[in-house]
């Protein structure tokens, strides 16, 4: 087994089989989690809210007890919008910094019934929108982690914790794990429960995760959905996969494009199946469309705080819920008419293939901490409803974490997992350290 020092580097799947397998306790693999904390918080400043004494004293319960579920004893983060009992939950602002929820989101109360341990709050940007916290890019201190899931991401990736819940309605998932370099995860919309999650555009919001690796993403999703059925694998499987450069690729950077068509040569020779696919017209302007429903939706969830609160909250926030206001509804109906057409369209997709590959983001996470980067590369799919996984595969000029975004049919998530448990090890890039 591991030297104490290095338990944090455990995957969430290794931590659960050695915790369960008593070669491992739970009081000790925090420790090593939270001596990582110690270390590594004062640059990182991922955590909103952290009570070391409490995670430790629930490790030490969990060696005492019977193991609950598949995660027992395993520590884990959730983003500041998600309600925890046990601290407060402030949506990343000002105006709710003290709001103390009365019980846990239905999320966490599942993954505390599966026997994973919650170590504290990670931030988010104000109201999971675009107006970052003060957290950094582990990979590199002067770079932004991503939004809105940053402080989730960065965790996961300085090794504090083995996986981290955040949410998605533009790309708050793909894109802090592609800036990060760990694995990210969005279902299917709908797939994980949002009772207790902070709402910004309902027809958009989406419940993940952070991990560093497939088997990880495959336990939060059992955790999360305890009703499925076993999924059914085949010896020697490999996906089809097809690259879409989709109508943003000339937008990023040449590095990005140069990952993807790397990526896709590199999973050939593998033994996978792989092809192209145009983008289809009605795409052209998803990500036009996805901005009209999310302001529309975010202008009329958070009109309270607008109204109220106006001194307390960003000129940047400000501005989304000013140009949902402006948004006519025959124009936010028109673009949910858009959406459900081009559902259609993509759901046929997948007659051929089992998983698209495309950008997850324009490039390297930008320098700077006062902008997450752009979600311009996930909001389409995100519209979509499609479920995501977002897979580390190069590292850029800068010696930052490149990453492709995987997208697999609607309420096909286990296949798309599966696929990515295939694609994962054969595109990793063999990052360094973090700072």
């Amino acid at each position: 087994m591991t030297a104490r020092k290095e338990f944090n580097r455990l995957t969430a799947a290794e931590a659960a089989a050695a915790i369960a397998g008593g070669e491992l306790k739970a009081a000790d693999l925090m420790a090593s989690c939270l001596d990582r904390v110690a270390d590594r918080e004062p640059f990182v400043h991922a955590f909103q809210r952290l009570d070391a004494d409490a995670a430790r004293a629930a490790a030490e319960r969990a060696d005492s007890s019977q193991p609950k579920g598949p995660l027992h004893g395993v520590p884990f983060v959730a983003k500041d919008i998600i309600d925890t009992a046990d601290f407060p939950t402030g949506w990343g602002s000002p105006v709710h910094a003290e709001r103390r929820p009365g019980r846990d989101a239905s999320c966490i109360q599942l993954l505390k019934d599966a026997g994973a341990i919650l170590v504290g709050k990670s931030v988010t940007t104000e109201f999971a929108c675009f107006h970052p916290g003060p957290t950094a890019n582990p990979r590199n201190l002067a770079h932004t982690p991503g939004g809105s899931s940053s402080g989730s991401a960065a965790a996961v990736a300085d090794f504090m914790v083995p996986f981290a819940l955040g949410t998605q309605t533009s790309g708050s998932l793909v894109r802090p794990g592609a800036f990060c370099g760990v694995l990210a995860y969005k279902p299917t919309h709908g797939d994980f429960d949002l009772d207790g999650v902070m709402g910004v555009a309902a027809s958009l919001d989406t419940l993940g995760g952070f991990a560093r690796s497939v088997d990880d993403l495959m336990l939060l999703r059992r955790a999360l959905c305890p009703n499925l059925g076993r999924a059914h694998t085949v010896s020697g499987w490999r996906p089809r996969i097809a690259l879409m450069r989709g109508p943003h690729w000339a937008e990023g950077s040449m590095e990005m494009r140069d990952v993807c068509e790397r990526a896709l040569a590199v999973l050939a020779d593998a033994g996978a199946a792989v092809g192209e696919l145009s983008t289809p017209e009605i795409f052209l302007d998803l990500s036009a469309r996805q901005k009209i429903i999310m302001t529309y939706e975010t202008a009329r969830a958070r009109i309270f705080e607008y109204r109220r609160h106006r001194d307390r909250i960003s000129a940047a926030f400000a501005e989304i819920v000013e140009a949902g206001l402006a948004t006519s509804h025959d124009d936010y109906a028109s673009a949910l008419d858009a959406a459900d057409r081009a559902r259609r369209v993509h759901d046929a997709q997948f007659l051929e293939f089992d998983v698209i590959l495309s950008p997850a983001a324009a490039g390297e996470a930008p320098k700077g901490l006062h902008a997450t980067g752009d979600p311009l590369y996930s909001r389409g799919w995100t519209l979509l409803h499609a479920p995501l996984v977002s897979v580390p595969a190069g590292i850029g000029p800068n010696g930052l974490p490149l990453s492709v975004q995987l997208v697999g049919r609607r309420n096909a998530d286990d296949v798309l997992l599966q696929a990515a448990r295939w694609i994962a090890p054969r595109l990793d890039p063999g990052l360094p350290e973090p700072d």
